[in-house]
């Protein structure tokens, strides 16, 4: 599945703020945080590109973030750890 890299994410921002800056770009499968940076997953590739080119350089949580397509693959797999959760809609 797609991932979005978000960059330059405020350390106050949290999962429900990250899921309310990417929706109306499609279903979002999980949410990942980490210290000032993070990935969010889409369903389709689409709705991945939507988000990467509407929300580049946005203001979430009083910082411009970077959001771009994530690149390689995923580190680690294992659900419910280290901040990820899976979105269920």
């Amino acid at each position: 599945m797609p991932r979005v890299y978000i960059g330059r994410l405020s350390y106050q921002a949290r999962e429900r703020d990250v899921e309310r800056f990417f929706k109306g770009y499609g279903k979002i499968l999980e949410v990942d945080l980490k210290n000032g940076y993070g990935f969010v997953e889409f369903d389709n590739l689409c709705d991945a590109d939507d988000a990467v080119y509407g929300l580049n350089g946005k203001d979430l949580c009083g910082e411009h973030v970077i959001v771009e397509h994530a690149r390689g693959p995923r580190r680690d797999s294992s659900y419910g750890y280290g901040g990820k959760s899976q979105i269920s809609l």
